[in-house]
């Protein structure tokens, strides 16, 4: 029996491996990680919805900007924050008390106090709701303490588990941490030890070291970065945003 196996034999009892137990917890934590996520992605909607939500009293925080800042580009399709405006207009992003988060062109921004009627009547009604507003969900807070957590856990997995079979641990981290939505942990719970057997011969030389080294990794991430953006430009075009937001 080995420190690879699922189950071990102690004192005639079976025991489930601590690395199994990780790895379910890598795994919920992701599934918990992307649903909070998917659930507070920004989704455009309407000055009409505000209005709603500020007489409903579900507004809980706001903000103006000029447009969407998105430093991964391409490569990484998040995150990405408002830019602030300096004033009203001509993006709204709100919060609701169901932690959901809404975005609306209200409209363009111009040096003149009279050009925006629509977006100053706006800011004076959020201005003057500004007292009674409820407090905001902790949603970022879990989203950072479910990145954090796994992070960590992920580092400390990597280091304490035997050497890697496909590549080395350098190729997994910069896999990992390079690849968007958390999908290179997934691959790599799905394909290394100490969750897949070895494949080190039992008899004989060991084999040359043939593994994929850092730079491969650095590069796969690229890869897959562009792959994984084209694929959600895709599916948006397709299913809509309310389906495959923006994750911002």
């Amino acid at each position: 029996m080995t420190g690879d196996a699922v189950v071990q034999e102690v004192g005639g009892r079976p025991t489930i491996s601590w690395w199994q137990v990780l790895r379910v917890i890598l795994v919920l934590g992701w599934v918990a990680w992307a649903a909070v996520t998917w659930w507070a992605a920004p989704r455009e909607s309407t000055p009409e919805q505000v209005r709603a939500d500020i007489a409903a009293q579900r507004l809980t925080y706001y903000e103006w900007g000029d447009g969407w800042r998105n430093q991964g580009g391409l490569v990484s399709p998040f995150p990405a924050d408002l830019q602030e405006s300096g004033g009203p207009g001509p993006i709204l992003l709100w919060h609701t008390t169901d932690g959901r988060r809404h975005h609306t062109t209200v409209e363009e921004q111009n040096t003149s106090d009279d050009s925006a009627p629509e977006a100053n009547a706006l800011n004076q009604q959020l201005q003057a709701y500004e007292a009674r507003r409820p407090a905001d969900p902790p949603v970022g807070a879990i989203q950072a303490g479910l990145l954090i957590a796994g992070s960590l856990l992920f580092l400390w997995a990597l280091v304490s588990a035997p050497d890697p079979v496909t590549g080395t641990k350098w190729f997994w981290f910069w896999l990992v941490s390079g690849v968007p939505l958390g999908l290179g942990l997934l691959w790599w719970l799905a394909r290394e030890r100490p969750w897949r057997p070895q494949t080190q011969p039992r008899f004989g030389p060991p084999a040359r070291d043939n593994r994929l080294k850092w730079w491969a990794g650095i590069g796969v991430s690229i890869l897959l970065g562009f792959a994984i953006s084209l694929t959600l430009i895709g599916l948006r075009s397709l299913l809509g945003e309310d389906v495959v937001p923006l994750v911002r």
